[in-house]
């Protein structure tokens, strides 16, 4: 019989969120974990399942004290601590059950089998403790799987332990990457033209402005007269009518004839992301495309030494690097984001963080397998402080300045965008992250030995 696992005991559904962050933390480090939980799957007998793994792998039980858990009616945890109280004698470890308390339960309300046990007291926050529970686990030498991969989570309780952060049952403002619509265009203009049927659509893409076809008419925001200066002569242009844009997304425009609403929505969508692609590029970011969409980066010298000033979290203004120099992988790397554009509501510009590759500062390397590699190596310690200090930096690029990015459409018509990403409420929060003074640093590249050489998906999946 093996006895390797970390049984956990808590009332469901109340203590789901505790056990769920629990057992993976305990995971990380190596721990084989139970929680029914994680576990039971349908089909499965209930109780057979549970009492299996308590009776015959446990080597520890982890009981969640909770207001839930101790209620004389759950007779489904109660049970659990009474088999695990005679595995205790049978045994003879009197330190087989850990009681964890999560809540403002009464240690008089403790069932008997734990009432003389020393209760580790998660109620006041949850980061801190862990250090205490994990140091409970090796003093009682639990076996760890081999391989264990828990390098960050060992620097992330360093951290909790010198620091005591913790987290809390308490809201917290967090950053998104989505930009507020603060106003649309008015109109979309519908187009007839002159010429060969058969090429227009061609010339139309050469012209590079945005724009849909539908039937024998082009769909653009942009004014006639710039998109006349920009075709051939031997097509001409004529207005056939301004719709207004809402009635044109409800699909309700009718003279003339127009995309039905989903249709239309998906046009509007295309015409506002290429507008804005545009914009990126009169800016004097590059275009670089990838396998999903395009994405947009800073070639180096395009803002001084690299670095563009912002205002960091903390209220003080500071700087954050765009484009670097990786000299172990002999390159240089670029900040890029990709676009676009979701109706709502509400209304917003999605940015998607993306990292390119250049020998010269300038070109973006498009060998996507080597690309792709040296990626998931070099962004290997780029966790989300980072990624947020990038993404502000960028919004604060765009905006130049000023509180909203205005994206002229053509003729009067203009796109504008909140510059300061939309915040969300979140339900918990690690409460040292809400007072931090100082910008983190940069992230260091890994070293050799941590070097993932395989090829994998690229670090957009992951920012």
């Amino acid at each position: 019989m093996n006895r390797d696992t970390v049984f956990i005991s808590h009332a469901t559904p109340h203590d789901n969120d505790f056990v769920r962050w629990l057992g993976t933390r305990l995971t990380g480090h190596g721990y084989k974990v139970w929680a029914d939980l994680f576990e039971l799957k349908g089909g499965n007998p209930f109780w057979s399942t549970i009492e299996e793994a308590l009776r015959h792998h446990a080597c520890k039980m982890i009981f969640v004290v909770s207001n839930a858990s101790v209620d004389p009616a759950r007779t489904g945890t109660l049970n659990e601590l009474s088999v695990a109280d005679a595995l205790k004698k049978q045994l003879k470890d009197d330190s087989f059950i850990i009681p964890v308390k999560i809540d403002a339960t009464a240690f008089s309300e403790f069932p008997i089998q734990i009432h003389r046990l020393n209760a580790i007291d998660f109620s006041a926050g949850w980061g801190a403790k862990l250090a205490e529970l994990l140091d409970t686990l090796e003093c009682a030498s639990v076996p760890q799987a081999d391989g264990d991969q828990s390098v960050e989570f060992e620097r992330w309780r360093a951290t909790m332990t010198h620091t005591s952060t913790i987290v809390e049952a308490a809201s917290e403002k967090v950053l998104t990457n989505l930009l507020p619509i603060a106003d649309m265009p008015s109109t979309v203009s519908f187009y007839e033209y002159e010429g060969d049927n058969t090429k227009i659509a061609a010339a139309m893409k050469d012209s590079g402005i945005p724009h849909g076809m539908f039937n024998r008419h082009i769909i653009s925001f942009a004014a006639m007269s710039e998109i006349q200066e920009r075709l051939q002569p031997s097509f001409t242009l004529a207005v056939r009518t301004h719709a207004a844009l809402d009635k044109f997304l409800d699909g309700a425009v009718v003279d003339p004839s127009s995309p039905v609403k989903d249709e239309a929505r998906k046009m509007v969508t295309s015409l506002l992301r290429q507008h804005i692609e545009s914009y990126l590029t009169r800016r004097g970011l590059k275009e670089f495309k990838t396998s999903t969409a395009s994405a947009f980066y800073f070639p180096s010298g395009l803002v001084p030494n690299d670095k563009v000033p912002y205002l960091a979290a903390s209220g003080r203004r500071t700087n954050k690097n765009v484009v670097g120099r990786s000299e172990r992988n002999k390159v240089h790397w670029h900040l890029a984001m990709k676009v676009n554009v979701v109706l709502g509501p509400p209304m917003i510009v999605r940015l998607k963080p993306y990292i390119c590759f250049s020998e010269d500062g300038a070109t973006a390397l498009d060998d996507a397998k080597l690309t792709s590699a040296i990626r998931r190596r070099f962004c290997k310690n780029w966790w989300n402080p980072h990624w947020r200090q990038l993404l502000e930096a960028f919004c604060t690029f765009l905006a130049d300045g000023k509180e909203t990015i205005e994206i002229g459409l053509g003729g009067r018509e203009a796109l504008v965008v909140g510059a300061r990403p939309l915040e969300v409420l979140a339900t918990r929060r690690m409460r040292d992250d809400l007072i931090i003074t100082d910008e983190p640093e940069d992230p260091i590249e890994p070293d050799d030995d941590d070097l993932d050489y395989d090829d994998g998906p690229d670090i957009e999946d992951n920012a």
